[in-house]
């Protein structure tokens, strides 16, 4: 009887423990097993799962001897998010090659961002730095890579590249990275975002979701200092949200440099810009130019008075 009861005790152990394992790889899976990279098919014109098979991959319609772009949601966003569609086709227009975005939209989605998204960040984080070196090693080459992302997705696009490598990525364009849960946090504000990529540009849109820091390669603050917008709207439009709708926007309107307004303050004020730089995909990062930059706003679409970009400067 006594033999009994130890065999039973150990069994109700070993299942204990087994549960336990198996919890934890699903709770794990819940998190990552959902994300997934879609790519944009130029043949059917519509973006569609990146395969599974390296083979496969490297004979789809993303060629490893292009360049690529990959686009990183926010909070409470997806693939159907309007913003991200908008993006994906200014890329496939201005840019060539491959097309990509990041969906994490089953961890996204919640509501409480603090204790369901903001906890699963270094998860993700590691599954952008692996789809990176997946990539890698099929042949893409990091030094034409682009990478996009806005609010918690500008902030898995810094980190997520700096676990790939440091400098490796070509540059990011960071728009408004996320502040809450990363600003009050004294291991993150140790972290460089200009080691993130060869070219970081960050934008700048508001004060309350926002990141206050403004060390990027070039960081512009939009508006009112970057702290809000005079065309912000109900969520998803306020200042934080508007920042990629600016984004897509200078794709075809210029957003350009101006003194800074005596209400704002910088601590790495740029000086000297050439008259044709100006915020977004067309920024050149090359000019030489490094510091904080200011650029006004306005109210309606395309939230600049300067005219349509043509391909020829203004």
């Amino acid at each position: 009887m006594a033999q009994r009861l130890m065999n039973g005790a150990r069994l109700w152990a070993i299942c204990v423990v087994i549960c336990v394992i198996c919890g934890g790889v699903k709770a794990a899976d819940r998190v990552t097993g959902t994300i997934r990279f879609l790519m944009f098919d130029r043949d059917s014109n519509q973006l569609v799962n990146v395969p599974d098979n390296n083979a496969a991959f490297a004979k789809s319609s993303c060629k490893p001897s292009e360049q690529f772009a990959i686009i990183v949601h926010g909070w409470r966003e997806g693939t159907d998010t309007e913003w991200v569609g908008d993006m994906v086709s200014n890329f496939t227009v201005h840019r060539p090659g491959c097309v990509m975005v990041m969906h994490y939209a089953n961890n996204s989605h919640t509501i409480d961002y603090f204790g369901e998204l903001l906890p699963h960040f270094d998860k993700l984080a590691n599954v952008l730095a692996a789809h990176l070196r997946r990539m890698e090693s099929i042949g893409f080459d990091p030094a034409k890579g682009h990478i996009f992302g806005f609010s918690m997705g500008a902030q898995l696009a810094l980190e997520g590249s700096r676990r790939f490598g440091l400098q490796k990525i070509n540059r990011i364009d960071a728009c408004d990275p996320a502040g809450p849960g990363f600003d009050t946090v004294p291991e993150n504000m140790l972290l460089d975002p200009k080691q993130a990529a060869r070219q970081v540009q960050c934008i700048h849109t508001s004060a309350n979701f926002g990141t206050r820091r403004r060390d990027c390669h070039i960081s512009w603050n939009m508006g009112n200092c970057g702290r809000d917008q005079v065309a912000a709207r109900p969520f998803p439009k306020g200042s934080h949200g508007l920042c990629p709708y600016f984004y897509n926007s200078a794709f075809a309107h210029r957003f350009h440099p101006v003194p800074k307004p005596k209400q704002c303050v910088s601590q790495r004020l740029a000086h000297g810009w050439p008259r044709e730089l100006r915020m977004g995909y067309h920024c050149d990062m090359n000019s030489g130019v490094s510091g904080e930059l200011f650029s006004l706003t306005t109210r309606n679409f395309p939230f600049t008075d300067e005219q349509v970009f043509d391909g020829m400067i203004p």
